[in-house]
């Protein structure tokens, strides 16, 4: 954080107060300029953190492997390491171009057999998902039933600001519940799916709208001014009467748009964050005038929170030092963030360029920097070593061990055991993919439960029963295919060397098999396995 305090020194700017963030209700029409290629994109995001750490003295970490690289992008896009079969193919391809090839593949790729774009869009259908209703909240359960309309948004790549107009302005028509799995409770609904999801009422509507789409926590607000922030408790009820229709998941848009607070209190009209009253206009409800004022594109926050999100969850912390408190950013903290969001304005809103651009980057390809305490937060644009999401894990886990879970077109995945284990996950798991108290938890899940255990089961794995039935590979060989099914690298020497007069110590036969099962129960619970570096 020190560049960003000399950076404020310089240009003798103060942080600014949380309402003068939305001052006017409608601000002057923005200049677009020409959109960027995901290549230039990628160029401007290393020149501005390269000039950042040349202020700050900042060494630049050195870029990762080509085995890195490919794991983290199969994880950050898919939500899944590759199988045996696509890390050798991208581990033997040469192009000058590899990587960008890759990116653009899981991206955009719909062809069987691998069809990495649907995969892409279910990862971050879950991922969103997860923003929006965090896992171990106590409506996480419902809330899964979000992703099939999610994934079809992202599938379509859906302008976000579509996304976020199509969710704020839902309507319970009938077709939004319908019941998957009733003995999970699982439910499969469309966007209006989100208000039950975040419990129903027009308080928990506001406060979530607020957090998930502009960066801001109100909530705090509602029983008395915030302690921390600049908001009211009028800024907490006007936000709320937005939604004054929002009623235990039903919604009706005929009711007028303000609000009693509790017990018989004061009566609010619906007023935007930092503005004047809202105007309703006539054949409009109050939601789609919360909706048009939100996405557009000379609303700054809106556009700096759907960026500052991406990039935290493909670097593994947000240009600001909470996603979730940009009110309380300084304007040196957002100047990149900022700029950041006016290119994505530029480009229409488009998610998959946005990806594709940060993931092309240098920046993205760097080496993480592990932190000397645990509280600790890394420089920006350096990035932290990642725990995986449950979904991730399990995901993971799937690929690693060839489990007869999914079906050919990927889909039927919410079968008991997976819900299980994703449940128990949640219990530990993080909100935040730079906080590793999910990462202990997760290994020690895996070390002790069913499906490690039957996968180095010799007579049920079939992983195992691949390699080790295999005539065709050597001892080195079946080794090297244990790391790739499980690390998606190739052995480092010194662990070829060791492992190898391991199992060749062992008797031909079942003695020198179990050395294999050994070795890959090692792999599977190493904590390499269940993070992101």
């Amino acid at each position: 954080m020190i560049f960003l305090k000399i950076i404020a020194l310089a240009l003798g700017l103060i942080v600014a107060g949380a309402n003068s963030v939305w001052a006017d209700e409608e601000p002057a029409n923005r200049v677009a300029s020409p959109r960027l290629t995901t290549d230039q994109l990628s160029t401007w995001i290393d020149e501005q953190f390269a000039a950042a750490w040349q202020e700050s003295k900042i060494v630049p970490p050195n870029l990762v492997d080509d085995a890195t690289f490919m794991r983290r992008t199969f994880l950050d896009l898919t939500g899944s390491i590759p199988s045996v079969s696509e890390a050798r193919d991208f581990l033997e391809y040469a192009g000058e171009r590899h990587r960008g090839v890759l990116v653009d593949r899981l991206l955009t790729e719909t062809r069987r057999p691998e069809k990495y774009a649907d995969r892409t869009a279910a990862h971050w259908a879950t991922l969103w998902r997860r923003m929006m209703v965090p896992g171990n909240s106590p409506e996480a359960q419902m809330a899964v039933g979000l992703e099939p309309w999610l994934k079809e948004q992202f599938a379509a790549n859906v302008p976000y600001n579509e996304l976020a107009r199509k969710l704020i302005t839902a309507k319970s028509d009938g077709q939004q519940m319908m019941v998957v799995n009733p003995q999970l409770g699982v439910r499969n609904g469309g966007p209006a799916l989100f208000f039950q999801a975040v419990g129903g009422k027009p308080e928990f509507a506001a406060s979530s709208v607020s957090r998930v789409f502009l960066g801001v926590r109100i909530g705090c607000a509602e029983c008395h001014d915030h302690p921390f922030a600049a908001w009211k408790q009028q800024d907490f009820w006007g936000m709320a009467a937005f939604f004054a229709g929002v009623k235990n998941g039903v919604i009706d848009d005929t009711s007028l748009a303000s609000i009693r607070s509790p017990n018989g209190g004061r009566e609010y009209a619906a007023v935007f964050l930092g503005g004047g009253e809202a105007r309703i206009a006539s054949g409009k409800s109050a939601r789609e005038t919360l909706a048009d004022w939100m996405v557009a594109e000379n609303n700054p926050q809106f556009a700096a929170t759907v960026v500052n999100r991406v990039w935290q969850h493909l670097i593994g912390c947000g240009i600001t030092d909470s996603v979730d408190d940009l009110d309380k950013a300084s304007p040196a903290e957002r100047r990149v963030l900022d700029e950041l969001a006016k290119k994505f304005v530029d480009a229409d809103f488009d998610l998959r360029w946005l990806i594709a651009g940060i993931t092309r980057s240098q920046l993205y390809q760097r080496e993480c920097v592990p932190l000397k305490e645990v509280d600790s937060e890394p420089s920006p644009g350096l990035r932290p070593i990642k725990t995986l999401a449950p979904e991730q894990v399990f995901n993971s886990l799937e690929q690693a061990l060839a489990l007869p879970i999914a079906r050919v077109d990927g889909s039927a995945r919410f079968n008991g055991l997976r819900a299980q284990l994703i449940a128990r996950m949640n219990e530990a798991a993080s909100n935040s993919p730079d906080e590793y108290r999910a990462g202990i938890p997760q290994a020690l899940l895996l070390m002790n439960g069913r499906l490690t255990t039957e996968a180095t089961d010799l007579e049920q794995s079939r992983t195992l029963r691949g390699v080790l039935d295999a005539p065709f590979l050597d001892a080195e060989a079946k080794l090297t295919t244990l790391y790739l099914a499980t690390f998606s690298r190739h052995p480092r020497p010194e662990e070829k060397q060791f492992l190898l007069k391991h199992i060749q110590k062992q008797p031909p036969g079942e003695q020198q098999k179990q050395a294999y099962a050994e070795i890959f129960w090692g792999l599977l619970n190493s904590p390499e396995f269940v993070l992101e570096k």
